[in-house]
């Protein structure tokens, strides 16, 4: 196992509910509602690194068909409860996102946390795997730590600022919303779509 993975099934193994978890936030990101609002409450969506759900949940409330997708079990038991508790369904995966295939491609993909515990051999897995799972309109809502602080080392979120984030996903990806961090944790939003020019 490496050392990512152990690193959040400790953390989820110790969390006796899902409020116990430092990150857990009830309310779905604004960006989010926006790209769900111009689905208008059609189309199919995927939630990378879904945890408890909360997203999973409110997206297939608003009507899109979901796929979320985590590789920690515990973070998926809460999910489906969650999903049971809304009466909502879900296709709950367990899988690594750079290896998660099911011939599907989405209209909005959400990673509310998840590239941001990335390495750079692995964030660049990622951006491959996300290109493959994007048709020529989807939009992409991504959740990343801002860079707050100097060094980022250890396990946790690596910080980018916005610059890093548009080069990172660039020349393919275009940003055409962006948020500042906004509530305890620094979470920066932004929206992509392909980029056609």
């Amino acid at each position: 196992m490496g050392s990512r993975k152990f690193f959040y099934r400790m953390i989820y193994s110790r969390a006796t509910d899902e409020t116990k978890l430092h990150w857990h936030n009830e309310e779905s990101p604004p960006l989010l509602k926006r790209a769900v609002e111009s689905l208008h409450g059609g189309g199919n969506a995927l939630d990378i690194g879904c945890g408890t759900g909360v997203n999973s949940v409110f997206m297939a409330q608003s009507g899109l068909k979901v796929t979320a997708v985590d590789f920690i079990p515990k973070a998926l038991e809460f999910a489906r409860e969650r999903a049971k508790q809304f009466n909502v369904d879900v296709d709950f995966v367990q899988s690594d996102v750079t290896e998660f295939d099911n011939g599907q491609k989405f209209d909005l993909i959400l990673d509310s946390g998840c590239l941001h515990t990335f390495d750079n051999k692995k964030r660049a897995k990622y951006k491959d795997k996300l290109l493959t799972l994007m048709t020529e309109r989807s939009s992409y809502v991504l959740l990343h730590f801002g860079k707050s602080k100097p060094l980022d080392f250890g396990l946790g979120p690596k910080g980018k600022s916005k610059e890093e984030i548009e080069r990172f996903f660039g020349p393919e990806l275009k940003l055409v919303d962006f948020l500042p961090r906004a509530g305890r944790l620094p979470f920066y939003q932004y929206r992509f779509v392909r980029n056609h020019v």
